[in-house]
C-alpha cells in the first residue's frame, strides 16, 4: 500500500509540473514588434475572419487558433472583418510582444467580431489564451498565398479604411493596445 501511495504522489507531482509549463512567447526581430492574434472562442467556428493592418490584408482563418505578425514599432490600426468591422488602435514599442484577442459574437446574419488588447495582468484571460498557445502551433499566414485574394478585396479594404476615418471623425471610441500591454513571457497560474 505504501508503494502505491508513493507512486500516486510522484505521478501527481509530475503531472502538476508538466501542466504548469507554458509555451514561451517568440521574440521579435531586433527593432520590431510582434503581435499574437488569438481567436479564443469556438462560436462561429466555421466563419472566416479577415485580418488587416491598415490597408494590408494579412489573411483569414476560422475556428479557435492564432497567428503571429511582426511589424515596425509605432502607431498602427489593426482591424478584423466579419459581418462587421472592428478596429484597434495600437502604439507598439520595439522589441516587445503584444496579444490581441479576437472574439466572435452573434451578428444579424452570421458571426460578428470584437477585438480586445490582452492585458498581461489579466490572469483569467492570459490563462485561457495560454491553453490555445500550448495546444497548437500558430497558423502560417503567407502574404503570397493571400495576394490574389487581397487584390479582390481592394474595394472592401477601401471601404473599411473609410469607415475607420468616418468613425474617427465622429469621435467613436476604439479599443487601444498601449505599450504597457507588452508581454515578456507568459505562464499559466495553477
Amino acid at each position: 500500500m505504501k508503494k502505491h501511495t508513493i507512486f500516486m504522489m510522484v505521478f501527481i507531482m509530475v503531472f502538476l509540473c508538466m501542466s504548469s509549463q507554458a509555451q514561451d512567447l517568440l521574440s521579435p526581430s531586433p527593432g520590431k514588434s510582434l503581435l499574437y492574434f488569438v481567436r479564443s472562442n469556438g462560436t462561429g467556428a466555421l466563419i472566416n475572419f479577415k485580418y488587416f493592418h491598415h490597408d494590408l490584408y494579412l489573411g483569414k482563418f476560422s475556428g479557435m487558433n492564432y497567428f503571429i505578425y511582426e511589424t515596425d514599432p509605432g502607431e498602427h490600426i489593426f482591424w478584423v472583418g466579419a459581418e462587421n468591422r472592428e478596429f484597434l488602435e495600437a502604439t507598439l514599442e520595439a522589441d516587445q510582444v503584444y496579444m490581441i484577442e479576437v472574439r466572435p459574437t452573434m451578428g444579424a446574419l452570421k458571426a460578428a467580431v470584437k477585438v480586445f488588447p490582452i492585458d498581461p495582468n489579466d490572469t483569467k484571460t492570459v490563462n485561457r489564451i495560454q491553453k490555445i498557445l500550448d495546444k497548437k502551433p500558430p497558423i502560417a499566414l503567407d502574404s503570397e498565398t493571400f495576394s490574389d485574394e487581397g487584390e479582390s478585396l481592394s474595394f472592401y479594404i477601401e471601404n473599411g479604411m473609410k469607415k475607420y476615418q468616418t468613425d474617427k471623425t465622429n469621435a467613436k471610441p476604439f479599443r487601444a493596445l498601449t505599450p504597457d500591454y507588452s508581454f515578456t513571457k507568459i505562464t499559466t497560474q495553477p
